[in-house]
């Protein structure tokens, strides 16, 4: 008795060792920008399990090798970091961060310091930030994208992005993503306009590129002031 218990014991071991080395190494690659559209340079991206890091390159983007299941570290000196869950895209998807500036003089100088980001463009995103008027004049997050955007419309729980495909695009609800996430049309309506930093719209090939399928009928992409 004691024998087959072992013998038990033994074969859940090397099954749990199998199921452990199931992770499925894979090429990542992707881009790395701030206030939306600039591109980030010499930006540091590791893959936390397997301890291996790369930098971003002229344009902002990256490859690596990385475990289907661990997550990648984005660092950048005078911004925010973020880590991103590989689990949420499928291989062959780019991922794309989108890192948020650290405001301060200080951060200012550390940023344009290590060749991140060029003091020219710096103070021409911080400068369009600080001059966008705000959204807390709107009643909700719909009223403020019909009011700033053009070609939407807003029915049936979904947002319609006009043009955003080539075949009935009026049928394709947009992809709504919040600060990086993707979120339901129900988590989407109560996001508080005072709290809304800006609002875009992303559709066609860059849509494509970025969100995959997902993206077909355009995406809206809100970014709130955390």
């Amino acid at each position: 008795m004691m024998k087959l218990k072992s013998l038990f014991l033994i074969l859940c071991f090397f099954a749990a060792f199998s199921l452990l080395g199931t992770a499925q190494e894979r090429a990542v690659k992707g881009k790395v920008t701030a206030f939306e559209t600039v591109p980030l340079i010499n930006v540091t991206v590791t893959c936390k399990g397997l301890d291996t890091e790369v930098l971003t390159d002229e344009n902002g983007c990256f490859m690596l090798r990385c475990n289907d299941k661990e997550k990648l570290r984005i660092s950048a000196h005078g911004f925010y970091s973020e880590n991103v869950n590989l689990r949420n895209f499928a291989e062959g998807d780019s991922v794309f961060v989108d890192l948020r500036f650290r405001k301060g003089d200080k951060n200012f100088e550390i940023a344009t310091g290590y060749g991140h980001i060029s003091g020219k463009q710096l103070s021409y995103a911080i400068e369009q930030l600080e001059a966008d008027s705000g959204y807390s004049s709107y009643r909700d997050i719909l009223e403020a994208i019909e009011g700033r955007i053009s070609g939407v419309s807003i029915g049936n729980n979904a947002i319609i992005i006009r043009g955003a495909t080539t075949i009935n695009s009026g049928a394709t609800p947009a992809l709504l993503v919040v600060d990086g996430t993707i979120v339901e049309f129900p988590v989407f309506v109560n996001i508080p306009p005072t709290q809304v930093k800006s609002i875009s719209v992303i559709k066609g090939a860059a849509a494509s590129a970025r969100y995959g399928s997902r993206g077909m009928g355009g995406v809206i992409v809100v970014k709130t002031k955390q």
